[in-house]
């Protein structure tokens, strides 16, 4: 017996959540400020996405030290305070 449209169980994967990291990245004498947006569930998983993309970034390097200025979750409203009045988010 085949499923009716009723019968199905539609499961919705939730969507990724939006972080934005700010880094610097130092290798040897040179520093370089980073600002980029990773989607995934959870930290650990930006944590993965951030080497990901350091190794790719700078593949030839022997070592890179880095230091995270900001790891956080991008909010879904955006906060008035940010716009004095001049816009309507």
């Amino acid at each position: 017996m085949t499923n009716t449209w009723e019968d199905i169980a539609w499961e919705e994967e939730a969507p990724l959540k939006e972080w934005v990291v700010e880094y610097i990245a130092k290798v040897e004498s040179t520093s370089v400020h980073h600002l980029t947006v990773i989607y995934a569930e959870e930290m650990d998983d930006v944590q993965r996405q951030l080497m990901d993309e350091l190794r790719s970034t700078y593949f030839e390097a022997a070592e890179i030290e880095v230091t995270v200025l900001r790891m956080e979750e991008v909010e879904t409203e955006a906060n008035v305070a940010h716009f004095n009045g001049a816009f309507t988010p």
